[in-house]
């Protein structure tokens, strides 16, 4: 076993595949795991700056964090509505609550024009040293049944909990220069700790999660002055919910460096362990032990969803307890003196193929928390997402670098199977999908059909000498500009496309749908239709004292309340 069957380009063409992207679970490289890790090496605070609601949750709650010398402000506004009246699309008008996350403090003038204005969703304007705007609703059964139950001086019903994951649920963040914002770039111009990517979703996702619990126990004060606060360990184990459409699919096809900057940095993680030697006694092996109880724990617990997109729980579960009794198996014989350098690659080589990729892809999260290296700092998940090509380069040469590295692409542009395009919704400029010869609008496609377009342009450079430029060529073909500058600087990048055609008929959102959102570090994928689905983000995370103390929380997987077996009532709805 010294030399095992691993290196980073023999995962490279499967694991881009729909199929395979679709079974990622987050890992310590999420954007999630990433913020927890950096918040726990600096010096942190988080206290409730400003409280104004009324007895029916009205008003708002401004949150003052502190980080390495920096404030931030999140302002919260509550008008809950009924919840016939919910929407989760992001073309709402009207929410539970909506949100701006602030470099410093934000005057009374920055604060009320953040009411206003943020409820003009698309076309609203900022206020200054705004970094990012969001909008929420409550879980309505699981938020009744908490406040319900602090009021009667009891904790929530951990299964209950279990069943939703989540108080408050986001409908999306705007930031990045949208709405007249901070760009993110000014975040590293400046040495910000919240410069790695999405750091700043993260911290305002995480004080959403703060204020779940205070309008929770607010309310419950109001129905009984002597109500009890949530224990740590189940406010521990409640996340922030997240609603997602189809709008996030065509992120992966216009994203490409920063996806092969994702998937790379995990892939080298993951290289690197399952080439590292062990010793007898290495607590790497007693870790991944623990983690892999840890997950066995979660899945006999854990719902599993309406839909059969993905690999049911039960399923996961099972897997899990015949890897486990392999891997003690193995870690006996290994210790009575058998000849193996790694037996965690070993076992996980072995499962290939043998279990669902759901499990597969896992256990390969599980591996990376035994980690010690791959701490993401600042810079490591930037991507300079240029495209950039030399013109003098022969037309012959691309050629070829197509015809070597992206011949495969060719099987996704049969004639007469792509019935779909995309397009910016008029609403809110966010990505939708429509069906050729029957919805409006597809002259103004988005350009998302690179697979169409390599096969395009693979046509016109065979049409033209070989030994043309690529300058020359593009005098004659201005419009194939972006796919020169695409293949010259993808093509024989390992994690920089997903091997899958957005517009064929049997593209499935969800996979790439779930993908993205545990490059997040969101669990609970939960489909509500083929085109949008529910996870949860931060279940586990340690609280803010506790990041302050250096803990980030659980890890991958959040730990089972105590006395989960001890109820009986009916689970709660979504």
């Amino acid at each position: 076993m010294a030399n095992l069957p691993v290196s980073l380009p023999s995962r490279g063409a499967d694991l881009m595949e729909l199929t395979h992207l679709g079974a990622i679970w987050p890992t310590k490289f999420s954007f999630a795991h990433s913020f927890l890790r950096t918040v726990c090496r600096m010096d942190f605070s988080c206290e409730i700056s400003k409280l104004r609601l009324d007895d029916a949750g009205r008003g708002h709650i401004a949150y003052r964090a502190r980080l390495d010398g920096h404030t931030m402000t999140f302002v919260v506004f509550s008008d809950p509505l009924p919840e016939h009246q919910q929407q989760d699309r992001i073309i709402a008008t009207r929410w539970d609550a909506w949100a701006a996350l602030f470099i410093g403090e934000p005057s009374a003038g920055d604060i009320e024009q953040s009411r206003e204005q943020i409820q003009q969703v698309t076309w609203g304007r900022a206020a200054p040293r705004t970094l990012a705007w969001s909008r929420a609703n409550r879980s309505a059964r699981l938020f009744e049944h908490v406040v319900a139950s602090l009021a009667a001086g009891q904790q929530p019903d951990p299964r209950q909990l279990n069943q939703i994951g989540y108080l408050i649920r986001t409908t999306g963040f705007s930031g990045n220069g949208r709405n007249g914002m901070h760009d993110y770039a000014y975040l590293r111009q400046i040495g910000h700790p919240l410069q790695a990517p999405y750091h700043a979703q993260m911290m305002a996702a995480y004080l959403w999660r703060e204020f779940g619990y205070d309008l929770a126990l607010h309310l419950a004060r109001v129905r009984n002055p002597a109500a009890v606060d949530l224990s740590d360990e189940s406010r521990r184990f409640v996340g922030v919910g997240n609603s997602s459409g189809i709008g996030l699919v065509p992120f992966v096809v216009r994203h490409p460096r920063l996806l092969d900057r994702w998937i790379g940095a995990r892939e080298q993680a993951l290289a690197e362990m399952y080439r590292e030697r062990f010793e007898a006694d290495d607590s790497r092996c007693d870790e991944f032990d623990r983690q892999l109880e840890r997950a066995i724990e979660y899945f006999a617990h854990e719902p599993t969803g309406d839909l059969d997109e993905f690999a049911p729980s039960e399923a996961i579960h099972a897997e899990l307890l015949q890897v486990r009794e392999q891997f003690a198996h193995l870690r006996a014989g290994w210790k009575a003196g058998a000849s193996r350098s790694n037996p965690l690659a070993e076992l996980l080589v072995s499962w290939r193929g043998r279990c669902c990729l759901e499990t597969g892809e896992l256990l390969n999260s599980l591996l990376l928390e035994c980690h010690e290296g791959g701490n993401v700092d600042a810079n490591t998940l930037h991507a300079d997402e240029s495209l950039p090509f030399d013109p003098t380069q022969k037309a012959g040469a691309l050629k070829d670098l197509i015809e070597t590295h992206l011949a495969w692409v060719s099987r996704f542009t049969v004639e007469g199977e792509r019935p779909f395009f995309w397009y910016a919704s008029e609403e809110n400029m966010e990505p939708r999908r429509g069906s050729r010869d029957i919805d409006e609008g597809e002259q103004y496609a988005l350009p998302v059909d690179v697979m169409g377009r390599v096969e395009e342009l693979l046509s016109r450079l065979r049409a033209v000498p070989p030994e043309q430029t690529l300058g020359r060529f593009l005098i004659a073909h201005p419009d194939m500009r972006f796919m020169v500058g695409w293949v010259s600087t993808l093509a024989d990048s390992h994690y920089a496309i997903a091997r899958t055609d957005l517009l064929t008929k049997d593209f499935s959102p969800l996979r790439i749908m779930r993908f993205q959102l545990a490059t997040y570090g969101m669990l609970k994928f939960r489909p509500r239709s083929r085109t949008w689905l529910r996870a949860t983000l931060f279940q586990g995370a340690g609280l803010p004292r506790e990041l302050a103390a250096g803990h980030a929380g659980d890890g991958l997987l959040p730990s089972v309340p105590h006395g989960y077996e001890l109820t009986e009532e009916p689970l709660l709805g979504e």
